[in-house]
């Protein structure tokens, strides 16, 4: 993959109409773009953190989510490319920090087995009735 940037083309590729996504969901995104590309910074390295079943990690979807919408958008206007990175430049450092989702987990590593713990949820309460209304 040598320009991020670049669309499949070729036999067996079905030319898209401006605005129809590449990727079908964000998981196929992860896979097929992001994780090829920018996933090489967490192998042998103890100052990043990432988790194959980010899925299971809300953040993750809702940051990874946020990087796929703009992605595919940026596909069609090349002037939208910059804020792209942009969005990348501030994400991906939180989402692989050993502060971020995936703090509680661990890749396999020729010492220790993998581990996989999501963070739990924080209880809420309901804010009064007509707070939102004043």
């Amino acid at each position: 993959m040598s320009d991020p940037d670049a669309l499949p083309v070729g036999p067996g590729v079905p030319e898209a109409d401006p605005g129809t996504p590449l990727y079908a969901d964000v998981e196929s995104w992860v896979a097929g773009y992001f994780a090829p590309m920018f996933l090489h910074r967490t192998v042998d390295n103890t100052r990043v953190r990432w988790c194959p079943r980010w899925w299971d990690h809300a953040e993750a979807i809702a940051r990874l989510t946020l990087l796929w919408n703009t992605w595919e958008a940026a596909r069609w206007e090349p002037a939208a490319k910059p804020a792209w990175w942009l969005d990348l430049d501030h994400h991906l450092p939180i989402l692989l920090s050993t502060d971020g989702p995936f703090r509680t987990c661990r890749q396999p590593d020729s010492h220790r087995p993998g581990k996989h713990d999501p963070p739990g949820n924080h209880p809420t309460e309901p804010a009064p009735e007509n707070w939102w209304n004043a």
